[in-house]
């Protein structure tokens, strides 16, 4: 909320009159700073018999007023399950390693790149569905990045599955061998961290 000038006495009238200092309107220009939001589209997951692999495009957009700089973004892959929300603190908790970052990504601009997250099976926790064997992958993002007043983070956390046009996507099977899936689709997590 503005709050109102306190009043002062009125100078004293001077020989050389100077010009009167601008008139406060109260409104306060909101920080010039980066926002980054992140979206993806994955676009096939290949399942192999020693590792599953999904590919994927991830949209970076600044939704801020400053250029987002030195961005350094990473993904990682997880089981959905009872200790997903506890994985994905610790992945958000962590630093974003080395890597080669992007110089710069203007205000109200997007940059889409195409990656992928590989895993061995043996880490990959599968679940009897319908008598198949089938998984859950959630894909979680880190992306760090600094402008002229300090660093931001913004990270997020999506389910991969089957589009199956719904609220919700269907798991993907092990039990077929390998194969590419494609028809895959993203949803949000509500496990997010936006600094």
């Amino acid at each position: 909320a503005a709050v109102a000038p306190e009043l002062e006495p009125a100078p004293r009238p001077d020989p050389m009159p100077k010009p009167a200092p601008p008139i406060s309107s109260g409104i306060v220009a909101s920080r010039l700073r980066p926002s980054l939001e992140i979206g993806i589209q994955p676009l096939r997951c290949v399942v192999q018999d020693d590792q599953v692999a999904i590919e994927f495009e991830v949209d970076l957009y600044n939704a801020g007023t400053a250029p987002a700089r030195a961005v350094l973004a990473e993904a990682s892959l997880f089981n959905a399950g009872a200790n997903q929300e506890q994985e994905l603190a610790a992945f958000f908790a962590s630093p974003v390693g080395t890597g080669n970052g992007i110089d710069a990504i203007p205000p109200l601009k997007r940059l889409t790149l195409t990656s992928q997250v590989v895993a061995p099976r043996a880490a990959i926790q599968e679940y009897e569905l319908a008598g198949h064997r089938s998984f859950v992958p959630v894909i979680a993002f880190n992306a760090r990045y600094q402008w002229g007043g300090g660093k931001g983070q913004t990270s997020a956390a999506f389910l991969v599955g089957r589009e199956t046009g719904g609220e919700k996507v269907g798991p993907l099977r092990l039990d077929l061998g390998p194969r590419d899936v494609r028809g895959l689709a993203a949803r949000s997590l509500p496990t997010a961290i936006r600094t």
